[in-house]
């Protein structure tokens, strides 16, 4: 019984592709909505999912995740601003102060921003020159492309070295590798050490590292001795790994800069790490209704190609009535004459789907310079593409499937 049915089902798949090859326009047209349909699902989803990876690395590459400033401002209490002598204000002491009183922080910078001219062979740029201690580094995730980072030793010895970003280094020195040359920075010359990794990418990125990438790092001590003098810093920049609890690491922080001032509050604690998982949460609704979106637009592209196989077969059953009847006066029940037309509309689903997906392989390997992960099929896309597309093509071939073994041999053969 088992083999019976598995040469009818053999059969039924033989048929199909008999149909198909002996009304070639007919069966192209018919597929051109199933292929369409199920490029348009595949592509659609790939092309969310590389969007998707490309955002979250974006976001995460920017550095700053668990990440806050704190940052000088004038007293909002009256009392404190006649008292804000008492204070420093925001300076490299506040390093030690809150390195060595935090528990819940990784690490922490200080930061110094100066707007200079920036020249080297002959080419000259105003750019944002940043005096950061080398913990700068492990508070942002910062890499480098071609050299080294700054070290202890040239924070303690206030040497002239530089990290370009990496726009800046393609701006003065094009292709060429501006390792152990040196870069005049307002009045002082530097020896460039080491050139910064690209931060973020094109689908997440800020101004903040878009300014950095355009800009130049040295050691904070240079930076006071040779760019810019005084005591006071701009950021504070603290990291830490308790994302679960950034409102009690704020308390500890602000408690911490608070006592180191006399009690005076001439600064702000920016919960970057804070506003960043809500830019996230925010990111995640959109890509999702971007996703719902294009997987409708193109679930409906699908629909259509499931009425032309509807169309089809119903085409097939008014030219085939007389087969329909031949088979039943000679044995066939109807559940065969069933399967007949159901193993049709799936076929031709199926292929259809197939060429929509090589066609979408080629499609995503064309455009797959534009994502800088590159963009890979996605199975998932894959998956819901052929999955729809034979759902569809089922579907569709229920009512001619009906249609045709509810007939009776007399009907069928009159007709």
């Amino acid at each position: 019984m088992r083999a019976l049915a598995s040469f009818a089902f053999t059969e039924a798949v033989r048929t199909t592709f008999a149909e198909v090859w002996s009304h070639k326009l007919r069966s192209s047209l018919t597929l051109i909505g199933v292929i369409l349909g199920t490029l348009a699902v595949v592509v659609m989803v790939t092309m969310i999912e590389g969007i998707k990876v490309m955002v979250w690395e974006g976001i995460r590459g920017m550095g700053f995740d668990g990440v806050m400033f704190v940052s000088g401002q004038l007293p909002e209490d009256l009392t404190e601003r006649k008292k804000q002598s008492m204070s420093r204000g925001l300076t490299a002491r506040d390093l030690s102060v809150v390195r060595g009183g935090a528990t819940s922080l990784e690490a922490v910078a200080a930061v110094r921003l100066s707007e200079q001219v920036v020249s080297a062979q002959g080419v000259s740029r105003r750019a944002r020159v940043y005096g950061v201690s080398p913990s700068y580094a492990d508070v942002h995730d910062r890499e480098v492309t071609a050299g080294r980072w700054f070290d202890d030793g040239d924070e303690v010895e206030a040497r002239k070295v530089a990290v370009l970003g990496i726009d800046l280094a393609e701006t003065l020195f094009g292709t060429e590798s501006p390792l152990g040359k040196q870069v005049r920075i307002g009045d002082a010359s530097f020896r460039i050490i080491g050139v910064e990794a690209r931060i973020g990418n094109r689908m997440a990125n800020s101004g903040w590292t878009r300014r950095e990438m355009e800009g130049v790092l040295v050691p904070l001590t240079a930076f006071r001795a040779y760019v810019q003098g005084g005591e006071r810093i701009a950021i504070l920049s603290v990291k830490t790994a308790d994302k679960d609890n950034l409102e009690l690491v704020k308390a500890e922080l602000v408690r911490l800069v608070r006592r180191a001032h006399h009690g005076i509050g001439d600064f702000e604690v920016e919960n970057i790490a804070d506003e960043m998982l809500r830019a996230e949460k925010e990111v995640a609704e959109m890509l999702r209704n971007w996703t719902i979106v294009l997987a409708s637009i193109a679930g409906i592209s699908l629909l259509v190609g499931g009425v032309g196989i509807y169309s089809v077969l119903k085409i097939s059953l008014a030219e085939r009535l007389y087969e329909i009847g031949l088979r039943k006066s000679i044995g066939a029940t109807d559940r065969a004459i069933l399967m007949q037309f159901l193993v049709e509309s799936t076929t031709l689903s199926a292929i259809g789907a197939g060429i929509g997906c090589l066609a979408a392989w080629g499609l995503t390997r064309a455009v797959s310079g534009q994502f800088e992960a590159g963009l890979p099929l996605s199975p998932l896309g894959l998956v819901l593409g052929i999955g729809f597309a034979v759902a569809v093509g089922l579907f569709a071939g229920v009512f001619p499937a009906l249609s045709a073994s509810r007939l009776t041999p007399v009907e069928a053969l009159r007709g």
